[in-house]
């Protein structure tokens, strides 16, 4: 009986660790055939068979890349408006998850549940009356105009206030009793026990931001203000597609997420833990 449990719990150890390393294979394979791509030349990337690594390091790539007018225009400008949209969306997020989380007033509930429902509604639903109040504000073809459909961020808010629930009301109420007034207390008590929660939040919502397509496509027009996602469609002709070009760009793109991974992957893990966010 005891050999029958130890083979089936083989078998099932076997099949959990062929869906993970399948998943991993499917995750990464795409990210590993772009950075090889990026290193190929068009000669070696249209022979057949395809060779795996590239034969010889080809930098023309990369150097036509970083070299044109146009693409670190583009790479600055998604630099500036994913970084204005975290910096205000995140502060914002921040003191309102701070009030609904530690402070009672009226219709509290109903303004919250009124926040929440609004993650549900599909951004091309508001997309029109967004362009048509960025169109009258003049905003078109601004950084502002980029940045202001995100700068407001419903989620945000409430991952905040899930991190901030956690806080011991007793911690507010020994600061209050020592006749610390409430922006005190949220700077020296609040934001330093949320710096986990801050830190992914940003990290989610730069990702988010750097990664859009479809506002920068409608509100930059020109061709000096569009975002590196926009700018990296021009890097192919109409009749023809330079894969190594394309590869870099993409390499060069994934840059800045590989950084932010890197730096705070750990506060990744301990953000998601003291929200008390379950999957």
């Amino acid at each position: 009986m005891k050999k029958n449990k130890s083979k089936s719990f083989d078998f099932m150890s076997f099949i959990i660790h062929f869906a993970f390393f399948l998943f991993v294979f499917i995750t990464l394979f795409p990210l590993f055939w772009m950075l090889v791509t990026s290193f190929k030349s068009p000669a070696e990337i249209n022979s057949v068979p395809p060779s795996v690594f590239p034969v010889d390091l080809y930098l023309d790539n990369y150097n036509k890349i970083l070299t044109d007018q146009y693409f670190l225009k583009w790479f600055l400008n998604s630099l500036i408006v994913a970084c204005g949209v975290t910096v205000i969306a995140v502060s914002g997020s921040t003191i309102a998850g701070y009030v609904f989380a530690k402070f009672d007033f009226r219709f509290k509930n109903l303004v919250f549940i009124i926040i929440l429902l609004t993650i549900m509604i599909p951004f091309e639903a508001t997309v029109v009356p967004l362009y048509l109040t960025v169109r009258s504000m003049k905003l078109v073809n601004t950084y502002w105009g980029l940045m202001l459909p995100s700068i407001v961020s419903s989620f945000g808010i409430f991952f905040m206030r899930q991190s901030i629930s956690q806080i011991p009301d007793s911690l507010l109420e020994a600061a209050e009793i020592d006749g610390a007034g409430y922006f005190y207390t949220f700077r020296k008590i609040v934001l330093p026990l949320s710096t986990s929660a801050i830190s992914v939040l940003s990290i989610l919502l730069f990702l988010t931001e750097w990664s859009s397509y479809f506002w920068p496509l409608l509100v930059a027009t020109k061709k000096e203000m569009f975002v590196l996602e926009i700018g990296l469609t021009l890097l192919q002709d109409e009749y023809f597609i330079d894969y190594g070009i394309m590869m870099a760009g993409c390499a060069v793109a994934l840059v800045p997420a590989m950084i932010l991974y890197i730096t705070f992957r750990r506060n990744i893990l301990d953000g998601i833990a003291f929200t008390g966010i379950k999957g």
